[in-house]
């Protein structure tokens, strides 16, 4: 990406801070796609006000410590949004604000990784947890994950654990249900279908998994949500 800062070398985990009067100018390359996530704020005092524009701000790049757990927080403010409870939407402004404070607090420690973990085992961890994000339907068993890169299949699940804090079948498991919930909200595809098109074989099983995770099922997230 070209900025009015200079180059950035996008890969899973960048994080740009865009603001209003920037340069950024990017394409996707179409064979390593990148997925994107973002969202539109604006930096208030506590009394309301608009900071001024030449306030001091967070640095433009930061190298996310966790992917799956900034976009989960994205995608839960992205439901609060649209929920029209009461307290929905202040709910999803505490949590951006709160992910804001949190990511600027990290941001030092996360540019040279977790402790004890090679920088490049972390950045091919972070690639992968961004291929299951993106097709959850589609991801190979940690054996073959693992020999894929190099990896035996014990030693694999220690490094993606330390960098994601989860093991690669919760972090699977999590990405199904996540997607689960996109097609259940955004779409009028039958249980059945949401649970074939995420490779369960079972629709019973796929509800068991999905109230383990959601607390409900599948059925009821739907009709709560609407």
């Amino acid at each position: 990406m070209r900025t009015h800062q200079g180059v950035v070398n996008l890969r899973p985990g960048i994080c740009i801070w865009a603001r209003p009067g920037g340069l950024y100018l990017a394409e996707q390359d179409s064979d390593d796609r990148l997925g994107v996530s973002f969202r539109h704020f604006a930096l208030e005092h506590p009394d309301g006000s608009l900071r001024p524009y030449d306030a001091p701000i967070p640095p433009l790049v930061h190298d996310l410590p966790d992917v799956g757990y900034v976009d989960g927080i994205l995608r839960r403010i992205h439901e609060l949004e649209r929920d029209r409870a009461e307290g929905a939407r202040a709910t999803a402004t505490h949590l951006l604000t709160g992910l804001l404070m949190d990511l600027d607090a990290r941001s030092s420690r996360a540019a040279s990784g977790p402790a004890g973990i090679e920088r490049a085992h972390r950045e091919r961890v972070l690639r992968l947890a961004q291929r299951i994000d993106e097709s959850p339907n589609a991801t190979p068993p940690v054996a073959e994950l693992a020999a894929a890169h190099g990896y035996s299949a014990d030693h694999f699940s220690r490094v993606f654990k330390q960098v994601l804090g989860q093991s690669p079948q919760d972090y699977a498991l999590r990405a199904r249900i996540d997607r689960a919930r996109q097609l259940l909200l955004e779409t009028n595809l039958g249980i059945g279908a949401i649970a074939a098109a995420l490779g369960y074989r079972d629709i019973y099983f796929f509800s068991k998994q999905f109230k383990q995770k959601a607390g409900c099922t599948p059925t009821a997230y739907r009709k709560g949500a609407r």
